[in-house]
């Protein structure tokens, strides 16, 4: 692999996930790092390392039980980050490891798997625009926790003068027997 051939497949892959974070991040429930781009960049890299160096077979469960150390140390991950990682480390992964020859096959797999991010982004998210403030309430934990969904919603209608609102609870602290709920309306 030479070098022009090398900086077209970081371009494509460059363009391919900020295409990827610009969609990921339009959701205003949540968004996603733009240091977890750094991961797909970093796969790239070692993918390209693993091409030219000969390495055996403990390498791999090193790094594997290096990234479930991570796992297991590191803050939780949305499903949103989640599908978002999945997808820019495939597209590492085919942009570097994915034969010269068929590069117009790499190029069609590059396009699905944006195809299909973007869409699925615009079925599942569609509605996901129609809250864009927010503001933090605080409830007792006892009044608000036993509630089901419907209840819990009356009673966050009672505080609130918004019709139309979803939330998300952040915090439960059982100690000041206190729940933090960030409202969307």
């Amino acid at each position: 692999m030479n070098l022009s051939e090398l900086i077209a497949r970081f371009l494509l892959l460059t363009f391919s996930v900020l295409l990827l974070y610009f969609f990921s991040n339009r959701k205003n429930k949540e968004t996603i790092n733009p240091l977890i781009i750094v991961v797909g960049f970093c796969t790239f890299s070692l993918c390209y390392l693993f091409t030219k160096v000969e390495i055996g077979i403990g390498i791999g469960f090193g790094l594997f039980a290096i990234f479930s150390i991570l796992r297991f140390r590191a803050q939780t991950f949305s499903l949103n980050a989640i599908i978002f990682l999945f997808a820019i480390i495939t597209l590492s992964i085919l942009d570097i490891m994915y034969p010269v020859e068929k590069y117009e096959v790499l190029v069609f797999f590059q396009i699905v798997i944006i195809a299909f991010y973007i869409l699925s982004y615009f079925m599942l998210f569609n509605n996901a625009d129609k809250f864009n403030k927010s503001c933090k309430l605080i409830l007792k934990y006892d009044d608000f926790y036993i509630l089901d969904d419907v209840n819990r919603r009356l009673k966050i209608e009672k505080c609130l003068p918004f019709n139309s609102f979803d939330y998300e609870i952040i915090s439960i602290d059982m100690l000041s027997n206190e729940v933090e709920i960030l409202i969307f309306y």
